[in-house]
């Protein structure tokens, strides 16, 4: 989190790398803030990146948690037949083990 001393704060920005698969062979590196750095002084809306006003979080009591409105979301277009299809194929695989 980063604040301007001597301001009051009006917005929470968000940076979001919750897409990025990271692991111990594959490390969070600089090269994944390089969009960050480049954005951070104009605060701009991207897909990584929105902000929130304060005003909203005092309403979640101060609660930071966000979810990425700027994420398309994918829909799950299966009917119930081909999920029951899924499931059962599931099942079948993790009986054999």
């Amino acid at each position: 989190m980063f604040f301007t001393k001597g301001e009051e704060t009006k917005d929470v920005w968000y940076y979001d790398l919750s897409d990025l698969n990271v692991t111990k062979k594959q490390p969070l590196t600089f090269e994944h803030f390089e969009e960050f750095i480049k954005l951070l002084p104009q605060r701009a809306s991207r897909e990584r990146f929105w902000s929130v006003p304060v005003e909203d979080l005092k309403t979640k009591n101060y609660g930071l948690k966000a979810i990425n409105p700027n994420r398309k979301q994918e829909e799950d277009t299966r009917t119930p037949e081909e999920l029951i299809s899924t499931i059962e194929e599931y099942g079948v695989e993790f009986q054999r083990r």
